[in-house]
């Protein structure tokens, strides 16, 4: 397994010796200790354990803490060791079982770009300062980051190579290190994922060498270093603003004066101190300069308009704007000028987690979706009375549309394919044994089922690939199909709405598919072309992150036809307006 696993160790406790040795007997390509400098008594541990096949040990002289261990780790990986996908962290005090290690590096081999966090479950055996501090710092991080984190400080991580140049040069050495681990994930647009974990604690966690006071002030001060440097630049603009005003300027001029000084600390500021970012000047600084001439004029309408109508002091009419501005300039800044964009290879939704927290919005949502697929299927699923009736659903791992279909439609049979196993679970647990469910895990770029269906649809799938991935995906409805058989599609389209809905969604944090791409009606059409004609399309506005539905025909033979791609010549073609509702 091209994985090293790393274990910073400071004056370890008993179970520490028995925790390497079974690493060294997985499949694990190198075991990595650090010893913090613990104390003479230990020596005789680490050298032992320096003999074990494909561990290597590490000493520090003195104890640097745990984020300098992880970094020599980490160093000494990447020098040594390039050709490994990554690298998991995890702790000596015994809280982590081998096989969660293990299963971390796979998940770390599956999503070799990707950041790999093993969340623990925080119930009520969970020693209170751990549940208390992550509960905190949990919702502080969700601000600073813009994402939903299980589990802020869980030392079981599988770290990926690309990210650790980034690591290595973050000024933190103790525990704060892992928060700024994820903070650097942000702004380099390294996608999460969380992967559930059991939850150990020996002697009530008290082998652990974290300090309740000294070590969480230490994480704190980490999330409060934007609202540092914004009350610091704030107090900058406002002297400046309120000395040049009163002076005998205009508010113009007062403005762009205390914008001008207040800039040049604020942008050395943000990019270093508070968001980490190594993108070079000629990159984040005319993002920044556009932030803040969009900034001024917007502050400068706000305190005209706070003067003239509801004849605010300007000094107050100044204040009361910034402050209004304050949220919006942060999450401006974290999402858009100090976060490296991300390749698009690099992207990868968190399924799992999706499917063990399921937004609300979705499940409204789905409702509207439903009563559509119900309508477009019975009209235009062609069957006849007494005819066996076949469905396929792809994507539809623990489904939301099988109980309404079933009830609806009643098929015979109701296959469902997906990739994700999880859901698949999910789903059968719910079901029980079903004689008329079929659930496969399959990638639906390569199904290799000959099912012959007569409808086989998908909701919100095809846009999670490449274009390449994604004619292939398109393709495979068609080829699950019986000649003369209906394939549903539904994907998001890049109307004014989506757009609008999704870069709200996204500067709150709160958008969940970073692979993710609206589909154009004639990368589509054009997928669907050499097997199939489309017979019926419509643009679902009610669900604001706009779908567009497409149904499509399986040609009984298949010859092109003459007509331009995507249009078929025939009268039964149906398309409907789109425009809003």
């Amino acid at each position: 397994m091209k994985v090293a696993v790393a274990v910073p160790a400071y004056n370890p406790g008993r179970q520490f010796p028995e925790l390497i040795e079974a690493l060294a007997q997985t499949d694990i390509e190198r075991v990595i200790v650090v010893n913090d400098g613990s104390g003479p008594a230990f020596e005789h541990a680490f050298r032992r354990l320096a003999d074990l096949p494909r561990v290597y040990v590490l000493r520090h002289a003195v104890n640097l803490g745990k984020g300098a261990a992880l970094k020599t780790a980490l160093n000494f990986v990447l020098a040594a060791f390039p050709e490994l996908v990554g690298v998991v962290t995890a702790d000596a005090d015994g809280q982590h079982l081998v096989d969660d290690i293990v299963a971390i590096a796979k998940t770390l081999l599956r999503n070799p770009d990707a950041l790999i966090l093993g969340v623990r479950q925080f119930d009520q055996a969970v020693p209170m300062r751990s549940r208390f501090g992550n509960t905190l710092t949990r919702h502080f991080l969700r601000f600073l980051v813009g994402q939903r984190l299980a589990d802020t400080q869980t030392g079981l991580r599988g770290i990926p190579k690309q990210l650790i140049p980034q690591l290595l040069k973050l000024p933190s050495s103790g525990y704060e290190f892992e928060l700024d681990m994820l903070i650097a994930c942000k702004h380099r647009s390294c996608p999460i994922v969380q992967q559930k974990i059991r939850t150990i604690y020996i002697d009530d966690n008290r082998s652990s060498h974290f300090s309740p006071i000294f070590d969480s002030m230490r994480i704190y001060f980490v999330l409060f270093r934007f609202t540092v440097n914004s009350l610091i630049t704030a107090l900058i603009d406002n002297l400046v603003f309120a000395a040049v005003y009163f002076s005998g300027a205009s508010v113009v001029r007062a403005q762009a004066a205390g914008r001008l000084l207040a800039l040049t600390f604020n942008y050395a500021a943000a990019r270093s101190f508070v968001f980490l970012s190594q993108q070079t000047h000629g990159v984040v600084l005319p993002r920044y300069l556009l932030l803040v001439l969009a900034s001024g004029f917007v502050s400068y309408s706000l305190i005209q308009l706070l003067i003239s109508l509801l004849s605010f002091p300007v000094l107050t009419a100044k204040v009361t704007a910034e402050l209004l501005l304050f949220i919006v300039n942060f999450l401006i800044q974290r999402d858009m000028v100090f976060t490296k964009r991300a390749e698009k290879e690099s992207l990868a939704t968190d399924w799992d987690g999706y499917y063990r927290s399921v937004p609300w919005t979705a499940r409204v949502t789905r409702r509207y979706t439903t009563w559509v697929l119900l309508g477009t299927i019975r009209r235009f699923g062609g069957w006849r009375a007494g005819q066996f009736r076949r469905i396929v659903e792809i994507g539809g791992g623990n489904s939301c549309f099988l109980d309404a279909i079933r009830r609806a439609i009643a098929p015979d049979e109701y296959h469902i394919i997906d990739s994700n196993q999880y859901s698949l679970d999910l789903l059968r647990r719910r079901i029980g044994a079903d004689p008329a469910v079929h659930l496969y895990c399959q990638d639906v770029r390569d199904v290799d089922l000959d099912l012959k269906a007569d409808v086989a649809f998908s909701v919100g799938l095809i846009e999670h690939f490449r274009e390449a991935e994604t004619r292939r995906a398109v393709r495979a409805h068609l080829d699950l199909l019986r000649p003369n058989g209906v394939a549903l599609l539904s994907f998001p389209t890049p109307t004014w709405l989506y757009r609008a809905a999704r870069l709200c969604l996204e500067l709150l944090g709160l958008w969940r598919f970073p692979d993710e791409r609206p589909l154009e009606r004639k990368e589509v059409a054009a997928a669907i072309e050499p097997e199939g004609e489309i017979i019926f399309e419509k643009v679902l506005w009610p669900l604001v992150l706009t779908q567009r539905l497409i149904v499509a025909r399986k040609r009984a033979s298949p010859e092109r036809a003459a007509h331009p791609a995507g249009v078929p010549a025939h009268s039964a073609y149906v398309i409907e307006p789109e425009r809003p509702q």
